[in-house]
């Protein structure tokens, strides 16, 4: 024979073993596996005493049927096994439900060689147990399908791998971007003593490492750790629960394999509910800024509408009256504003002027001076020349008199804000909505802007009445105001400083054009220097004439910009006299103690009426005040006095655009258009 194969186990064999058969019988003999030879007819002809022992025989099997001495076996299935080379059938041993094996048959001439292995626990068992696996993780999907954090897929997946899964414990590591950890959201079971404290990132354990890594590690102790992608690791304690085995070895083997392939399923199902989750995250976050979009798109065509209005007005009012009255109205024309009303500051309270809406008798019910603590929006507005909100009067109902009369009208939120242009007070604007308002800095600010163009319309109003006027009023005043910017130069002097025009500029700043009759420039500008209040002084002309520019609020700056025409302003270091015009309607009250400013002791002297056409200097004046806008008045102004229309020039275009902290270009366009207006009604009137 050739020493190949399994024939060297023969090669001692004696005579009698030499046949087909005595090889057969010699190779069972020595297998550790269970093994019988067959005749034709599943007849045992020999057998090993592995097999005897698993089927528990007490005498010789030889010479049964294996159908009889296996009975789950049929003819038919091992014929079939036969013709499905190195297929397994499994087959029950005895009676006892735990004990089952797998027999391969293999045919060998005549006879057949039955070898054995040996399952120790019952295969429909185990194949159940797979089931219920199986179904149990199926059965968990729809808590993870409701799960609407990472969180609560955490707390989901760990539960399923110690409750379905009968693994001992088990953690869920997230990982946090922002701070650079890997914190424990999901801890189940008995996962270990450092399983709860989060993974920072100068730590360089197996967590840690796993996630970078992106390949799943099982230690020695049977522990796996399984990354999810970019969102974490899942550690498992990969050991059986004592409930369902008492042996448990941690090692890895059949059913351990099984356990892993278990655990790496519901890894990827970890990997899709955290996906899900963060998708369903981002739908939300993106349907919410919509939802704010949307509704802040409404809020704008909100205020859009209600600026409309009021500008609306603004520009087709006439009067004073008007522009009052139409700005309460076209409030209220809105779907959520009830009542507006517009008042001006009058004898230690506020008088209302105008009025629109439900519940205009609130106004009687209700104290409006400025002394009385508890007072209503507009008279806090006064106060403190802030813009008042009140997000919810209900809120308050208990402490203020004006919030009970306020909700007996329905009125649930208000908003106030001064009418307020160039420093001077025009009144307050108050409205009240039949809804709570969160009064946000968007919705602040419109109502602040339309303040301002109110307060700006009702100037310009003012002036264009002033000019339009068919008489004046002429108005000689004496002013006591120690601490103002003119007397305080004319102290320094110790001489009488006349003011011959007031130009407002920006803010509270106003130029001045004086005359300093005995001074030379070096003295007055000395005493400029000296003087609190003054931004620059500079000589105009040959003379005693010069262009001052005060920072500090004036009264003669206070004449021009609350619709006055200063004549004339001479000052000492103790009392200012000035001489100024208003139009014959103008409020003489309302004027002096806009001028007064809180702070000012001003006396009327004189006051005397007159028709405009005997003052034919001023009615040019009005006329090209009604003409020019407010930026070529100034630069007309400043241009004459400070001698750019003398000859020689005593300033340049260059000169007078620095006074003005403007272009030269634009300098010489306001010029050139005011001196066009200015001839145009000088030789139209001459037409």
């Amino acid at each position: 024979m050739e020493n190949s194969g399994a024939e060297p186990r023969v090669d001692h064999a004696t005579d009698a073993s030499a046949s087909p058969l005595g090889l057969l019988d010699l190779l069972i003999t020595r297998l550790a596996e269970p093994a019988v030879v067959l005749d034709g007819s599943l007849t045992i002809v020999s057998t090993n005493d592995a097999f005897a022992t698993l089927v528990g025989a007490d005498d010789t099997p030889v010479g049964k049927p294996l159908t009889a001495v296996l009975p789950g076996l049929t003819a038919e299935t091992v014929a079939e096994t036969i013709e499905q080379s190195g297929e397994y059938v499994s087959v029950r041993i005895g009676t006892a439900p735990e004990r089952w094996a797998e027999f391969g048959f293999d045919r060998h001439g005549t006879h057949i060689l039955c070898v054995g292995r040996d399952r120790g626990v019952d295969r429909r068992v185990e194949l159940q147990r797979n089931r219920t696996a199986v179904t149990d993780l199926q059965r968990a999907t729809p808590d993870l399908l409701g799960a609407e954090s990472r969180e609560a897929v955490a707390e989901c997946i760990v539960e399923t791998a110690t409750d379905v899964l009968g693994l001992s414990g088990a953690t869920l590591y997230l990982f946090d971007a922002c701070r650079n950890v890997l914190w424990p959201a999901g801890v189940d079971g008995r996962p270990g003593a450092d399983a709860r404290a989060p993974v920072g990132g100068a730590d360089d354990g197996i967590v840690r490492e796993v996630f970078l890594e992106g390949t799943a590690t099982t230690v020695e102790s049977g522990d796996r750790y399984q990354p999810l992608g970019d969102y974490g690791v899942l550690h498992t304690v990969c050991g059986t629960d004592q409930r369902d085995r008492q042996d448990c070895e941690r090692r890895p083997g059949p059913g351990d394999e099984r356990t892993r392939g278990r655990v790496d399923r519901l890894a990827e199902r970890a990997v899709a509910a955290l996906g899900r989750v963060d998708r369903e995250a981002t739908l939300r976050e993106r349907d919410a800024t919509h939802r704010e979009q949307a509704e802040r798109v409404t809020e704008l065509e909100r205020e859009l509408s209600l600026v409309r209005r009021v500008h609306r007005v603004l520009v087709d009012a006439d009067t004073v009256g008007d522009i009052e009255s139409g700005i309460c109205t076209a409030l209220t024309a809105s779907d959520w504003l009830s009542f507006a009303w517009v008042g001006r500051v009058r004898d230690g309270g506020v008088e209302p002027r105008a009025w629109s809406g439900a519940g205009s008798d609130y106004l009687e019910t209700v104290s409006l001076s400025t002394d009385d603590p508890q007072a209503p929006p507009a008279v806090q507005t006064v106060a403190s020349n802030q813009p008042t909100t009140v997000d919810a009067v209900a809120e308050d109902i208990g402490g203020h008199h004006w919030c009970r009369a306020a909700i007996a009208r329905d009125f649930q939120a208000a908003v106030s804000v001064p009418l307020r242009t160039d420093s001077v007070s025009y009144g307050v604007l108050t409205a009240y909505a039949d809804q709570p308002v969160e009064w946000d800095d968007s919705l602040r600010s419109v109502f602040t802007e339309l303040g301002d163009s109110v307060a700006t319309a009702v100037r310009d109003r003012e002036r264009q009445a002033h000019l339009a006027a068919d008489t004046v009023v002429e108005l000689d005043l004496r002013v006591t105001e120690p601490d103002a910017t003119l007397e305080r130069l004319a102290g320094t002097l110790g001489a009488t400083v006349c003011c011959t025009e007031a130009i407002p500029v920006d803010g509270e700043r106003t130029r001045l054009f004086l005359t300093v009759p005995g001074f030379d420039g070096d003295a007055v500008g000395g005493a400029a220097r000296a003087v609190c209040g003054v931004d620059s002084l500079a000589a105009v002309a040959d003379g005693d004439r010069y262009e001052l520019v005060a920072r500090e609020p004036t009264v003669v700056g206070r004449v021009v910009r609350h619709g006055g025409h200063l004549d004339t302003a001479c000052v000492t270091d103790e009392e200012m006299s000035l001489t100024v015009t208003l139009a014959a309607d103008a409020d003489v009250r309302a004027f002096l103690d806009r001028l007064a400013n809180g702070h000012a002791d001003i006396t009327l002297t004189a006051r005397r009426q007159q028709p405009a056409e005997t003052r034919s200097r001023d009615g040019i004046r009005r006329s090209l005040e009604a003409v020019l806008t407010d930026r070529q008045l100034e630069a007309l102004q400043t241009a004459y006095g400070s001698g750019f229309f003398e000859w020689p020039r005593e300033t340049t275009g260059e000169g007078v655009a620095e006074m003005l902290g403007v272009a030269q270009p634009t300098v010489n366009r306001h010029l050139r258009v005011s001196q066009r207006k200015l001839l145009e009604l000088v030789f139209e009137d001459v037409a």
